[in-house]
């Protein structure tokens, strides 16, 4: 691929369009492919030359990822002109790791591209973090739907399904809170994760901070700190529970695209990874299903998940259509 052409480098004589049309091309560039290492310190310099820069293509990126922008363009559409940097690629910068780069372009999108009718959503397989207009941040794990509810009184966000990491900004005049079912999170200013089990339980784990949780309309609860979490199921009482350093860190592993299994059973691991992707996990007996399974894997990879486990616990892999199914090794 030769070279883009050098263009000036002084952001007066680009108007707003011109650096939204560059922005644009990038990221169709960056969607056909890794680029080479001169694009890469291509588009690091132009960004550099100017702060605008780097906020059109983290709304070019974001428009290819949710729009097919990219594809749009069509197959001849080059960047000619324009010059970017491999931290900055969309699947980095929409994952949400927390980095600080992409923190602030993720910032930098605003809610008019990444919120749609007053909901924030990521599909099945994706991570994303956004920033809230007040200053708090929200990373939504896969398959996830919130919808924010901002008032002068209050900041509310309903967790409608999945499971969201909220950063949040403090204010003690406005409360933070988070609603899953007739469960209420609040919290003043910390960080904690609310996940919404396919069996209605309701878990929450406390990163940073105090946070209240308490049915709505009780005024029961308990106040959980940092390292502590809690799983409301039912009408059971609300207990909170101290975690190791480990284990939250542990229950926080999906931020960065991976899974740790350890002490989780081949039926539970398999649902996690359903969580992810349509790739089928099967079990041949409920027996096998209960076996203990142990290690860190990718979200991304339940084939290579299945095939390690049947390798370590002695097992038989037997591929179906869109899975496989682990069996008991039969010997000859």
């Amino acid at each position: 691929m030769s070279p883009p052409t050098k263009i000036h480098l002084n952001a007066d004589r680009e108007s707003a369009a011109d650096i939204e049309a560059a922005a644009f091309a990038w990221a169709a560039r960056a969607d056909r492919g890794p680029l080479s290492a001169e694009d890469q310190g291509a588009l690091d310099a132009w960004m550099a030359a100017d702060s605008r820069r780097a906020g059109a293509y983290a709304r070019a990126l974001a428009a290819d990822a949710y729009l097919d922008r990219a594809r749009a363009l069509g197959p001849g559409y080059q960047p000619a002109r324009h010059a970017a940097s491999p931290v900055w690629t969309r699947r980095r910068l929409l994952a949400g790791a927390g980095g600080g780069v992409a923190a602030s372009l993720v910032a930098a999108l605003g809610v008019t591209t990444l919120w749609a009718r007053d909901r924030i959503a990521t599909p099945k397989g994706d991570v994303r973090r956004v920033s809230l207009p007040e200053g708090s941040a929200v990373t939504l794990n896969t398959d996830t739907v919130v919808r924010p509810a901002f008032a002068k009184a209050e900041r509310r966000i309903d967790l409608v399904r999945g499971e969201a990491l909220f950063d949040v900004a403090h204010n003690p005049a406005r409360p933070f809170r988070v609603f899953a079912d007739d469960v209420r999170i609040e919290a003043i200013g910390t960080s904690f994760t609310v996940r919404r089990h396919e069996n209605g339980d309701v878990e929450v784990v406390v990163r940073q901070g105090l946070v209240d949780v308490r049915r709505v309309g009780s005024a029961e609860g308990v106040r959980l700190a940092a390292a502590t979490t809690s799983r409301v199921s039912g009408r059971a009482p609300i207990r909170p529970q101290v975690l190791s350093p480990e284990a939250v860190d542990k229950s926080l592993a999906w931020r960065e695209g991976r899974l740790d299994l350890t002490g989780l059973t081949l039926a539970e691991a398999a649902a996690e990874f359903a969580r992810y992707s349509d790739y089928q996990i099967a079990f041949a007996t409920a027996d096998v299903g209960r076996l203990e399974v142990s290690g860190v894997y990718s979200v991304n990879d339940p084939e290579g998940f299945a095939k390690a486990a049947a390798l370590s616990l002695g097992l038989e892999a037997r591929a179906l259509p869109a899975g496989v199914t682990l069996a008991t090794r039969t010997t000859s």
